[in-house]
């Protein structure tokens, strides 16, 4: 617990409260609770990566003898759950088989792939794009705006300063343009009412005026369920997954008994 406490410190800046220190706490015995688990049914004796972490650990201690003598002597020795890279690797083949064994056959209904299609509106939407001309105006001049002004009253399509990054730009989103322009300009841009090819401005950027038209709009929309099925499917399974692994851990709980050995 104590070591805790001062990790949480160190990597938040201040004190744990009751309720943090003691879902911390659970973590770790959890962990030392699905490492023990894997250990005993095995998982470490036929996975490589964990075979030469344990050879090499067998090494560092200047262990002697065939491959299998050493690693049977890091086991015994408990190394295996002290090592890092091996306890979460043993965590990982773990959760991976009994996932797998809970899945197997398993496949989503209509039913629960429309309930997710409905509640994770995020998913599959297509971000709305543009395309467009610009005249740049650069506002080292101070009469840029005035000048920019000028060049949309006269339909003057040719004047303008030279853009490094030219004037057109094709089936940008909102984030690129924003990132490119600056938000007021991409704001502008993407709220107009100014109709397609028709000259609008000035749109002021980071950068100075611009006399803008757009050449094409794609506004947004999201692919129909149909289409994101295997998306779908894959969002159910992972949910089901998680839902497998904790309810396991629940159960393997029980097994296990948590002896505090308080100071005296």
């Amino acid at each position: 617990m104590n070591v805790l406490t001062s990790d949480w410190t160190r990597s938040t800046g201040r004190a744990a409260t009751p309720i943090e220190l003691s879902h911390l706490a659970q973590v770790a015995l959890d962990e030392k609770m699905l490492v023990k688990e894997a250990m005993l049914q095995g998982l470490h004796k036929s996975d490589t990566v964990i075979n030469q972490r344990l050879l090499r650990d067998a090494d560092f201690l200047g262990l002697e003898g065939s491959v299998k003598d050493k690693i049977d002597a890091v086991v015994a020795m408990n190394m295996a759950a002290s090592d890092e890279v091996i306890r979460r690797r043993l965590m990982q083949l773990l959760q991976h088989n009994m996932t797998e064994l809970e899945e197997e056959g398993s496949y989503p209904t209509a039913a629960q792939l429309s309930g997710i299609y409905a509640e994770s509106k995020e998913l599959g939407l297509v971000a709305a794009r543009f395309s467009f001309e610009h005249i740049f105006f650069n506002s080292d001049d101070g009469e840029a705006k005035a000048k920019a002004l000028v060049a949309l009253n006269a339909s003057m399509a040719d004047q303008g300063d030279v853009f490094l990054d030219g004037n057109y730009f094709s089936n940008l989103t909102l984030v690129s343009i924003t990132s490119k322009f600056g938000e007021d300009f991409s704001l502008a841009l993407v709220n107009t009412d100014t109709p397609v090819n028709d000259w609008f401005g000035p749109l002021q950027s980071a950068y100075g005026f611009h006399l803008v038209r757009i050449l094409q709009r794609h506004d947004s929309y999201r692919r129909s369920q149909a289409d994101m099925a295997p998306l779908l499917a894959d969002r159910w399974r992972r949910e089901r997954q998680a839902q497998v692994w904790a309810a396991y851990i629940d159960k393997l709980r029980d097994k296990y008994q948590v002896v505090c050995h308080a100071n005296t």
